[in-house]
């Protein structure tokens, strides 16, 4: 195989990073410097780049990824593959996730729970296309008692900022929360929802995508589906 192949296939590496390494010197193979840009390595190769911080012996073996995850996203953490100003939620997770998975409907910096990640970017437009009508539930928790007088106003439709905000259902929960359930998405649709009425969430988590539910995931932990 040649070895900028094997770079980017299992080190996400690009071309123009592995020319830099070896017009640099940096790269080795069996302790000898690449300089041939066509360079080829095999099983048990000793490759080394110091630039990269690889040190491994060559193997062409694939490693295993599940399809689906689901992901208990903490607040705090935004959903992007980086971010110079915040923590991204790839941060919690094996430093191979981040070529490898693609989020589906992030979630806000300071919302929590439920996400979907998948190696297959197709099922992000599948899920997400707004044809498909996905629900997805979520509890809220507001900075003051709720009028459930507004409710029949909120099922039919909240106007914000020229959108109209709309929402498939709307119950009471313990502990004074309130269970609310989407089958669309606008940005910050929920919190919008709320503003509009004067109303400001102070905890935002979602706990049910279509028919996938976390039960005892603990928040930063992963499971495949």
């Amino acid at each position: 195989m040649l070895l900028r192949d094997y770079l980017q296939k299992y080190h996400w590496i690009s071309r123009r990073k592995i020319t830099d390494a070896i017009n640099q010197w940096t790269v080795f193979v069996n302790n000898i410097k690449i300089e041939n840009y066509k360079a080829e390595i095999k099983e048990k190769d000793l490759l080394i780049i110091a630039s990269f911080k690889i040190n491994e012996s060559v193997s062409f073996e694939d490693e295993h990824f599940d399809e689906i995850l689901l992901f208990n996203k903490p607040m705090w953490y935004t959903c992007s593959k980086s971010d110079p100003h915040n923590k991204t939620f790839y941060e919690l997770l094996p430093k191979e996730f981040v070529n490898k998975y693609y989020y589906i409907w992030r979630l806000d910096k300071n919302s929590r729970w439920l996400m979907i990640l998948t190696t297959n970017s197709k099922l992000v437009h599948e899920y997400e296309h707004p044809s498909k009508e996905v629900e997805k539930t979520y509890t809220v928790s507001l900075n003051k008692n709720f009028n459930w007088n507004l409710k029949d106003k909120i099922l039919l439709w909240i106007r914000d900022s020229w959108e109209l905000l709309r929402t498939k259902s709307l119950e009471k929960w313990d502990n004074n929360k309130i269970i609310i359930t989407l089958n669309e998405w606008k940005k910050r649709h929920i919190r919008r929802i709320f503003k509009s009425l004067w109303y400001e969430v102070t905890d935002l988590q979602r706990i049910r995508i279509w028919n996938y539910v976390l039960w005892d995931l603990k928040e930063g932990e992963y499971q495949a589906i």
